[in-house]
């Protein structure tokens, strides 16, 4: 498990004692926090800036039983995706996020993470927040997800359809049911 983010700093490595990382994305909502983590093989000085400071735009896509996290850092950074499944995050750390009623205002804070996955290194680190409209969507999503039995065949199986029927990011985005800017 990876350390928290208040001890991350861009310039060390994001797990002590570990070097390499396979190239992957993965977002997740645990612990009642958004996260998102890019491994990137040796990120270009325009990729790490675009991280840092580029324009950040999100959609969402839900296909029961799956959720896909959109995302874009202009420029360096085009359409890209991370599905997510609440059932696979640790038992300890599934805290689903408040109630409706109870946040319908609220913006959540979504936390970026860009490790080189050549050397473990953290490139970038950055907080923004989502619309409260693009929260209420992405949070809905999460507890409806949580309420369905969960079999790994079948997301799996999901998650090979959806890509299938598209087949790139851009595509994926025009099933989009939510979108929102980053804020500051």
């Amino acid at each position: 498990m990876r350390r928290d983010w208040h001890l991350l700093q861009v310039g060390a490595p994001y797990l002590p004692g570990r070097t390499r990382y396979p190239e992957a994305v993965q977002y997740t909502y645990r612990a009642g926090g958004h996260e998102l983590l890019l491994w990137l093989s040796s990120p270009s000085p325009r990729e790490v800036e675009s991280i840092q400071r580029g324009r950040a735009s999100f959609a969402l896509s839900i296909e029961p039983p799956l959720i896909v996290l959109l995302y874009r850092f202009a420029p360096a950074i085009t359409w890209s995706d991370a599905p997510f499944s609440i059932h696979l995050v640790p038992p300890a750390q599934r805290v689903l996020p408040p109630p409706l009623g109870q946040a319908e205002e609220s913006r959540a804070l979504l936390q970026v993470i860009l490790v080189d996955a050549d050397t473990g290194i953290v490139r970038a680190l950055r907080q923004l927040t989502w619309s409260p409209a693009f929260t209420a969507a992405i949070h809905a999503a999460i507890a409806a997800q949580a309420t369905m039995t969960w079999d790994a065949q079948a997301y799996d199986a999901a998650l090979r359809q959806l890509y299938q029927r598209y087949p790139t990011s851009e595509a994926l985005l025009s099933t989009a049911t939510a979108r929102t800017e980053g804020g500051a």
